[in-house]
C-alpha cells in the first residue's frame, strides 16, 4: 500500500480515501479476501460523499470497496433497524469469518452502515452507524510481536485446520 500511495498521492487533489485495513489476522481470519484494503469512504472539502460517488473513485484507483450486504430504504423505524442489523451480523459475512486461534466459523466481527447520499463532516453522527459484536477481540495488547499478513482468496485463504 505504501508502494501504491507514492504513486497516486499526487493525483488526489482534495480527495481523502479511508481503507478498511485487513492486511494482519487478528482475533478473526478471513478466508474471502481478494484485496487487503477495501474503500469505505471518500472526502472532498469537509464532505463525505455518495456511496455512488466512492465507488466511483475506488474503482479509478482500481481498489475494491467493503462488500454491500443489503442496501436499505429510509424511513426505518428503530426496531426493525436494530433486529436487522443483529440478523445481519449473526452470519460469517462476505469474507468467510473464522476465528484465527481454533479455525471454527466466526460470526461477523460487525457492521457499518451509512447513509448512501453525500453529507458534510459535521452531518456524521446523524448519517453513519457502527455495531461491533461484543468480545469479537481476543487478542492481547500485544499482538502486533506475533501477527502474520492475512493470505488471499487466490492464496487459500485463512483458514486454520486443526484437524489434521
Amino acid at each position: 500500500m505504501r508502494r501504491y500511495w507514492q504513486l497516486i498521492k499526487h493525483d488526489l487533489g482534495s480527495l481523502e480515501i479511508f481503507l478498511e485495513n485487513l492486511y494482519a489476522v487478528h482475533s478473526i481470519a478471513y478466508g474471502q479476501l481478494d484485496h487487503h484494503f477495501y474503500v469505505f469512504a471518500v472526502r472532498e472539502n469537509g464532505h463525505w460523499l455518495s456511496w455512488e460517488e466512492t465507488c466511483f473513485y475506488a474503482a479509478m484507483l482500481d481498489l475494491p470497496t467493503v462488500p454491500v450486504i443489503r442496501q436499505l430504504t429510509a424511513p426505518q423505524h428503530k426496531a426493525d433497524f436494530e433486529n436487522e442489523i443483529l440478523t445481519i451480523v449473526k452470519g460469517t459475512g462476505s469474507f468467510d469469518a473464522h476465528d484465527a486461534a481454533t479455525g471454527a466459523p466466526a460470526t461477523m466481527e460487525g457492521v457499518v452502515t451509512r447513509n448512501a447520499a453525500g453529507f458534510p463532516v459535521s452531518a456524521f453522527a446523524e448519517n453513519v452507524f457502527k455495531y461491533v459484536r461484543k468480545g469479537h477481540v481476543k487478542t492481547d495488547v500485544h499482538w502486533t510481536r506475533n501477527w502474520r499478513r492475512a493470505a488471499l482468496k487466490y492464496e487459500g485463504g485463512n483458514y486454520v485446520d486443526h484437524h489434521r
